[in-house]
């Protein structure tokens, strides 16, 4: 599943694509740990710390195409 995952460096396109699909942000404070968003059984969003300490947004962009 972590195949259908973009990632995308700019918090502010992560914050307003969570925004699009209805989740609030989690607090900066939660960015220490990894941090997911599912729907169902689908997960949409990721926040993940590297081991160099850097934190990477991931989302399925999948959640916001228009068919």
């Amino acid at each position: 599943m972590e195949d259908m995952l973009t990632e995308i460096r700019s918090y502010s396109l992560f914050h307003e694509y969570l925004n699009v699909v209805g989740v609030a942000t989690p607090s900066p404070a939660r960015f220490v740990q990894d941090w997911e968003y599912k729907d169902a059984d689908r997960l949409l969003a990721r926040i993940k710390t590297d081991p160099q300490g850097h934190t990477r947004y991931y989302i399925d962009a999948r959640a916001i195409s228009v068919n």
